[in-house]
């Protein structure tokens, strides 16, 4: 019988699943680094990440996020002026 198991898995397959997964860890490290730099992380008022699960789905809720990043230090010391434009920016970044 000729045929591949189950079990085996042929080399060449699993050299790409490997590489295939180092390259898509990389390209996590090289984002979560660049948003790191360049301090582009936007947080709820409340300062907490888990607060929003699901990201603004209206134009009333981008509004809503956006007042309320404008009322932590954050926004006061790095990015007084912003506009909803970039707000939404340093969002889909985190």
């Amino acid at each position: 019988m000729t045929g591949i198991s189950a079990y085996e898995v042929p080399p060449r397959a699993v050299r790409w699943w490997l590489f295939a997964v180092a390259a898509l860890i990389a390209i996590m490290v090289l984002v979560g680094g660049a948003t790191r730099l360049t301090e582009s992380v936007s947080r709820s008022s409340s300062g907490s990440r888990s607060a929003a699960r699901l990201p603004p789905l209206t134009d009333a809720q981008w509004t809503q996020a956006f007042e309320g990043y404008k009322t932590i230090p954050q926004y006061r010391e790095l990015n007084a002026g912003m506009n909803l434009s970039e707000f939404k920016t340093i969002f889909w970044w985190e």
